[in-house]
């Protein structure tokens, strides 16, 4: 089975929340980059990187996470605190 591995660079562009997510062990074609339980983008899987630029301002938290397309086979979720 996959073992995808997920790392997160979190920072913010302007006040805006971004997440530059980078991760490897995808074996299907494309994965499906989830913020907060819902998927945002799907992506090529061997393209290894996405920029999540979103509109989101202020505190609280966001979670990422990389699953294989349309599975339920999926990284660790990655929480960051801002």
């Amino acid at each position: 089975p996959d073992s995808i591995t997920l790392t997160v660079d979190a920072y913010k562009v302007k006040g805006r929340k971004t997440g530059d997510l980078t991760w490897s062990g995808a074996t299907s074609t494309n994965v499906d980059i989830v913020r907060d339980g819902s998927i945002v983008a799907t992506v090529s899987a061997d393209a290894g990187f996405y920029r999540d630029s979103t509109t989101q301002k202020g505190g609280g938290t966001t979670s990422w996470q990389v699953c294989a397309a349309g599975t339920d086979v999926c990284s660790a979720v990655y929480v960051h605190i801002w």
